[in-house]
């Protein structure tokens, strides 16, 4: 076996008390679906879940392939970032520490959000060589340019170009040294902080502002968002028939980006099925929706 095979992926999320039992859901399909049952270090950015909601995760997953460690990022440098009914606390913002938080030796990481069911094998984006690439990503289906209505709102005022693809941040491979070097986390912050007015998606924003054109773009299989079920024909949607079947048949990651969630009341998501199918697979293993607090 290689070295690089010896190489764990590394793996990270954030979550809240809210999303404990989304991140099990999370983190056990991204494991179970790894073919060479590759060995993974998983860094979780903790917002606050219990003692009792660690315990069910570290439940869930073989202490043999994933070693998990909780890191608490210092929510003081987020003092000024705006918050909204449906993402009331600051780990939303917690994806801008990660290259400090990880460990130095580590160069690149896989980062999931905490509301995805993976499918496919993650080994396939970890052998993505980012070279001096900042991040791979999918573009945004919703928001697909700087300039779209749902895109950044003042990009005239900071010169940004209308032209550059927005994407989202719910799926990324960091390249964790080019992003150190050059103080990405600091800099969206501080962009965050200066446009607070205009911001609609919290650091997702200020990601896009301040790597705009210095991303590379993931097939949108690796990030399939809901609005992919609401065309009727591939002509509807922004993709060549060819892309459109493959992300909506043959999805790698299924985001569910939207509200409600598959474990709240009155989710409509086509493929709310998948959470519970996972869930099973947990500690949870409720079959019926469950309580997130619990």
């Amino acid at each position: 076996m290689t070295n690089a095979n010896n190489e764990p992926i590394v793996l990270v999320s954030t979550a809240d008390n809210n999303y404990a039992i989304a991140l099990a859901v999370t983190i056990k399909s991204a494991i179970v679906n790894l073919k060479n049952k590759r060995r993974v270090v998983l860094y979780v950015l903790n917002g606050d879940i219990t003692q009792a909601n660690k315990d069910k995760i570290l439940k869930s997953l073989d202490p043999e392939q994933v070693e998990i460690f909780w890191l608490k990022p210092d929510e003081t440098l987020l003092s000024n970032m705006k918050l909204d009914e449906n993402y009331n606390t600051l780990a939303i913002y917690y994806r801008l520490f990660i290259p400090q938080l990880i460990p130095q030796h580590f160069h690149k990481a896989i980062y999931l959000d905490s509301d995805i069911v993976v499918l496919g094998d993650l080994e396939e984006l970890w052998n993505i060589d980012v070279q001096d690439t900042y991040v791979f990503a999918a573009q945004d289906i919703w928001k697909r340019y700087i300039r779209n209505a749902k895109g950044l709102r003042n990009y005239e005022e900071t010169g940004i170009s209308p032209d550059h693809k927005y994407f989202n941040a719910g799926v990324l491979i960091i390249n964790l040294e080019k992003w150190r070097t050059d103080n990405i986390g600091a800099k969206a912050i501080e962009y965050l902080e200066q446009n607070k007015e205009y911001i609609r998606l919290h650091d997702q924003d200020g990601l896009n502002a301040v790597l705009a054109g210095q991303w590379k773009e993931l097939d949108p299989t690796w990030n399939q968002m809901q609005a992919i079920h609401e065309y009727s024909s591939w002509t509807e949607s922004p993709y060549t028939e060819e892309v459109y079947n493959r992300a909506l048949h043959n999805p790698n990651i299924v985001h569910f980006a939207t509200f409600p969630k598959p474990w709240q009341e009155n989710c409509k998501h086509p493929k709310q099925d998948l959470f519970f199918e996972y869930l099973n697979l947990t500690a949870w293993n409720s079959p019926v929706l469950v309580n997130s607090h619990s």
